[in-house]
């Protein structure tokens, strides 16, 4: 895969993720979908419905649109692709039986995460991989380590779901509480397919939710099967360096990182607990440059998967990918 003078990626898939992360410049991945869908009228972001933070009620930021709305997630695919990246994720984060549930859609869970792999797979064709998002379930948060069993059994279920619609690689993300994200690489292990692991922490950028420092995190995932790891989500660019830095101190495998576009405070380095959340973010939206310059410091700061989470569009991405050319000298 090479970038043209524009930034833009003519991609053809010789080599599997692993070996595209560990050969020349950091790989571009895609951005959010959730929240950019529901910025654009197709996804309900559920705070009319409840207490936002609470993990109760009907639940927030579902993936119905792959069945209710294909062709606006075709659209962003596509913008995605436009923009650069070499990987679109099929729009199946909160896909989980027990989450889609709690939206009414729990009988949908294999029409859903089908629906979005076949669409991410469509518009990628030959020009991008296609990765499957695995996030938390949320019971970690509502019912603590109890849950263990429950997480495992439909972590299992989506897992395989993916993997037998065809996606060339999982993305583990939005994990809060590492306890789960071991459950989930246990999970995708036996599928034998290439697996990012990506924690979120929140709200200290020292330890996760249940205690464990980022190189703590590092280390564990990689023993438990974890190809490449890093974190996602909730913090800004330049917020999440200082977490990188200690995950690539820890480990010897590659480096991932998909933050947010959206500014953070000292007080709180976590923007969805931020009073912005879910329905003012335009407010601490980050310019697009973040992302460029974040991207050009990618290679130095050993991250090898430059991608975006909450806030982050095509045109932050298409940032991304002026950074990475510059970085390799074609700028």
């Amino acid at each position: 895969m090479q970038f043209d003078k524009r930034g833009s990626v003519s991609a053809k898939k010789t080599e599997n993720i692993l070996q595209r992360m560990r050969n020349g410049r950091p790989v571009l991945g895609d951005g959010g979908y959730l929240l950019e869908l529901e910025r654009r009228g197709w996804v309900d972001s559920g705070s009319g419905r409840e207490k936002v933070g609470t993990g109760k009620g009907s639940g927030q930021f579902t993936p119905e649109v792959a069945v209710e709305h294909p062709d606006s997630l075709r659209e962003l695919h596509r913008e995605f692709l436009r923009a650069g990246s070499e990987v679109l994720q099929a729009l199946t984060f909160f896909g989980t039986r027990e989450k889609l549930g709690r939206a009414g859609y729990g009988a949908q869970t294999e029409a859903i995460n089908c629906a979005a792999v076949r669409i991410a797979r469509e518009i990628a064709a030959d020009s991008a991989y296609v990765a499957a998002s695995i996030s938390r379930t949320q019971l970690f948060e509502r019912e603590g380590s109890s849950a263990a069993s429950h997480v495992r059994d439909l972590l299992k279920e989506q897992i395989a779901l993916v993997t037998s619609a065809g996606v060339d690689f999982l993305i583990m993300e939005t994990f809060f509480h590492l306890e789960e994200m071991l459950i989930a690489l246990d999970c995708a292990r036996e599928t034998g397919l290439p697996v990012i692991a990506t924690m979120t922490f929140r709200p200290k950028l020292t330890e996760c939710t249940d205690g464990h420092s980022p190189a703590e995190c590092a280390k564990a995932m990689v023993n438990a099967g974890a190809h490449a790891v890093g974190a996602n989500c909730e913090q800004e660019p330049g917020r999440m360096i200082s977490i990188l830095r200690e995950m690539r101190g820890a480990v010897t495998v590659p480096i991932a990182a998909q933050p947010a576009a959206f500014r953070t405070t000292d007080a709180m380095p976590c923007f969805t607990k931020l009073p912005e959340f879910p329905d003012g973010m335009e407010q601490i939206q980050l310019p697009r440059s973040s992302f460029e310059q974040f991207a050009m410091r990618a290679h130095s700061e050993g991250v090898r998967y430059v991608g975006g989470c909450c806030g982050c569009n095509a045109a932050y991405i298409r940032a991304a990918a002026r950074g990475l050319a510059a970085s390799n000298g074609k700028g």
